[in-house]
């Protein structure tokens, strides 16, 4: 196994600053050198790429760029513009990018790591192809889960930190089998790779504790959160992460003016020894500061009327 923890990551031009994020705090927290794999689209300039490669050598790191002709993701369905079109497919090509690694370590640009990841990379998969963390399904989802053929909602996993076995990927063309899954299956897949690599990997991967993917819902659905995972391990996630992972809707991001995230403050300090360290707040309106001034229990439900009135008007508005 190479002397290096290697991590993978996708990332386009407008989510680098969190990528940065990502990819610096990992590094601060695992010891040894960090080799950093980047997968993009081809959108990453010369200059991005340059500020980027300079912050990760610049901590004893190694880093890889590697663009994606967008041919090979021609068949995967896109989020759209907004939400990163088909960055988060991506992940699906890391054994045929990376031949000459066994295994990968892959994670969202939205986390921020806390602890050494040396424990996931020597971590033994047996026959596992991939092991991961479980997704907390609120249960007005549940029945899509179920409707995807996983009979509970508890072992369908979250995708957004990874330990890959890739050889056994390779050996498997599991590239080709998520490919059979979107064309047979497309119209369901409601959260696109993450759907399709259940779907491939469904009853054999290994499951990791929360802590090394400490979702939103361990602090905002704790109820439901324990149904997943237990009493003990909520608690032991919460009060030490291994790495925070800030899925979902934009108001939950660390870089939106409004999130309440109790580890919020950790990651813009983060953020502030990046090369993109001027990257604005989002959303910092009129509304929302106003929204801000309000009891903590009332602004999201303020947020959520604010996005429907904005959508409302939208609608209506002249083309």
């Amino acid at each position: 196994m190479p002397d290096r923890v290697h991590i993978a990551l996708a990332t386009d031009t407008a989510y680098c600053p969190w990528a940065a994020v990502a990819v610096s705090s990992c590094q601060a927290a695992t010891g040894a050198g960090v080799h950093v794999h980047v997968l993009h689209e081809g959108d990453l300039s010369d200059v991005t790429q340059d500020r980027f490669a300079a912050m990760v050598r610049g901590h004893n790191g190694e880093i890889s760029f590697h663009a994606v002709a967008s041919r090979r993701l021609a068949g995967v369905p896109s989020k759209g513009p907004a939400l990163g079109g088909r960055v988060s497919w991506l992940r699906i090509l890391l054994p045929e990018m990376l031949p000459d690694l066994n295994r990968i370590l892959y994670l969202d640009a939205d986390t921020l790591t806390m602890d050494s990841l040396e424990a996931l990379w020597e971590m033994p998969l047996g026959d596992a192809g991939i092991a991961a963390v479980a997704n907390v399904v609120e249960p007005d989802r549940r029945g899509h889960v179920i409707g995807l053929g996983i009979a509970d909602p508890r072992h369908y996993f979250n995708a957004g930190v990874l330990v890959m076995d890739l050889a056994l990927m390779r050996r498997e063309d599991s590239f080709s089998e998520i490919l059979r899954v979107v064309a047979d299956r497309g119209d369901e897949l409601t959260w696109f790779d993450q759907d399709a690599l259940n779907l491939v990997f469904a009853g054999r991967w290994r499951r990791l504790e929360p802590r090394w993917n400490a979702q939103n819902s361990l602090w905002f659905w704790g109820r439901w959160a324990r149904e997943v995972f237990g009493e003990s391990a909520v608690r032991g996630a919460v009060s030490n992460p291994g790495i925070l992972h800030f899925e979902g809707p934009a108001i939950v991001k660390p870089w939106h003016y409004l999130c309440q995230h109790p580890y919020r403050d950790a990651y813009r300090a983060t953020l502030a020894k990046t090369p993109w360290s001027d990257a604005p707040l989002l959303e910092r309106t009129a509304a929302t500061r106003m929204i801000h001034r309000l009891p903590r229990s009332m602004q999201l439900p303020a947020y959520v009327r604010l996005q429907s009135l904005q959508a409302r008007r939208t609608k209506w508005l002249p083309s």
